[in-house]
């Protein structure tokens, strides 16, 4: 039966690890739950490396990203007009190039799972079964005190985005996958161009996301259960192949995808709800703020001591503008790569208390840059009020202020908006940008979520 409308419930968006490498992987089949897996315990997994994997249980890698709250998608093809002398219309209207596909979302921000499957470097305090030993110094596969792009300035491939359409009424969550009454939505190569972190008083913390990629597919079957082989029931995957251009096909476990969630192995439904530890929400009065040098601050708002502003609102907006690079013989381009360097742009919006002796003249000249420290706590359940569990931290470092603006109206609070900038080096720089950490259960991203450029390496998805 045909649906007649589609709402929230209806859909929930997914991403896999990469956009060319393993959607699936073959292992052992007594682990029930895939966030349980422990490397090296023998029940190990490892990429799939053709379609005769005999037994073995095949999991898919294409995980929910939690607590969404919106999600968009468009595509627009560009053509050229082809025309001709004694005919006033055109002849024909081409494409010279691979389509615009855009997706943008947002989502309540919680520990960072999300930002870390979608390549965030963003290490985790939640180690679950202990601290992985292997060449990264967290155990999770990021690197403790490094810019949390890092890993999106090294990506040369993006992810594939999922969104899954169920049948109306049906939430997506625990709902057993037939042949004919989902749908998928494939968004290929998908590379992040814009990320926001909004916190306001009143308001729950949220992030919000802008993603551009190379194809968009929709397939009218999926797979839900735990297939012991691959076979055409799984659909190709939506990516473009960046070394040649041309879209992949053929049955193969690195061209085909299922939709499984968390319960890879165990039945068919679809499992959108990650880890039973992610938080629901974070509440903004949750939330503590702090600024470094704040005694020197060069502008006319006190930032410090008892005639300290009161915080109202913080944004940190990331733009990652990105070139498609093209070459004779590939309609789709090869690379999208982000245009360097990066500026970091940071909104406060206070109640102001007090004012600063300052001259602005005597600032022209001043070196003086600030960090910024947002952190997220979670609710302590015996006294309601804010607990020492720490969820999600947010640092903007070397910051430079660009302005003060000052507004005040009869029957209002004075308040004023301060904007400042800073600007994110290369993937190895500790002392400019944005570092973030976050609380999320390692083992569910582990360690088939690489960063930067091992995403495009085969024994990235190897487990054994």
């Amino acid at each position: 039966m045909s649906r007649n409308r589609i709402i929230y419930q209806s859909q929930a968006l997914f991403i896999a690890p990469n956009s060319n490498q393993f959607h699936l992987q073959s292992g052992g089949a007594n682990s029930k739950d895939a966030h349980a897996i422990t490397l090296g315990s023998g029940e190990g997994w490892t990429g799939v490396t053709g379609v005769n994997v005999g037994s073995a249980k095949l999991r898919s890698l294409v995980t929910p990203l939690e607590r969404i709250q919106s999600a968009n998608f468009n595509f627009s093809i560009n053509r050229t007009d082809i025309n001709e002398f004694g005919k006033l219309a055109r002849i024909d209207s081409i494409a010279m190039e691979s389509p615009t596909v855009g997706l943008d979302f947002n989502y309540y921000l919680t520990d960072g799972g999300n930002e870390r499957k979608l390549g965030f470097n963003i290490p985790t305090s939640n180690y679950g079964g202990g601290a992985r030993t292997n060449d990264y110094s967290t155990g999770d596969l990021a690197v403790s005190g490094y810019s949390a792009l890092s890993g999106l300035i090294d990506d040369n491939e993006g992810n594939n985005y999922f969104i899954v359409v169920s049948p109306e009424g049906q939430d997506v969550d625990q709902s057993a996958v037939t042949t004919s009454d989902f749908e998928v939505i494939g968004i290929g190569n998908g590379f992040i161009s814009d990320y926001s972190i909004e916190a306001a008083v009143g308001s729950i913390p949220t992030a919000s996301v802008t993603v551009e990629g190379f194809n968009i597919k929709v397939d009218s079957a999926i797979s839900g259960s735990a297939v012991g082989g691959v076979t055409p029931q799984a659909p190709y995957v939506p990516a473009v192949n960046i070394t040649n251009g041309e879209y992949n096909t053929g049955v193969s476990a690195v061209n085909q995808f299922v939709i499984q969630g968390a319960n890879a192995l165990s039945d068919n439904a679809i499992d959108t709800t990650g880890d039973n530890g992610t938080p629901s929400a974070l509440r903004p009065g949750d939330i503590t703020f702090s600024m470094s040098n704040s005694g020197n601050y060069q502008g006319f708002v006190d930032m410090d001591g008892d005639g300290e502003a009161h915080l109202q609102s913080m944004s940190i907006s990331v733009p990652m503008s990105r070139t498609v690079l093209q070459r004779l013989g590939s309609t789709f381009g090869y690379a999208r790569v982000i245009d360097l360097p990066l500026n970091v742009d940071v909104s406060l919006s206070v109640v102001v208390s007090e004012l600063k002796a300052n001259n602005i003249f005597h600032a022209l000249c001043n070196i003086k840059h600030h960090d910024f420290t947002l952190t997220l706590y979670g609710c302590d359940p015996a006294t309601g009020g804010r607990s020492t569990d720490k969820k999600i931290q947010i640092q903007c470092k070397n910051a430079r202020l660009e302005g003060e603006s000052f507004s005040n109206t009869i029957g209002d609070n004075q308040t004023a908006d301060l904007t400042f900038s800073c600007q994110i080096g290369g993937s190895n720089d500790k002392t400019s940008g944005v570092i973030m950490d976050g609380s999320y259960q390692a083992f569910r991203t582990l360690p088939f979520f690489p960063l930067g450029k091992k995403k495009s390496e085969t024994a990235s998805y190897s487990a054994g």
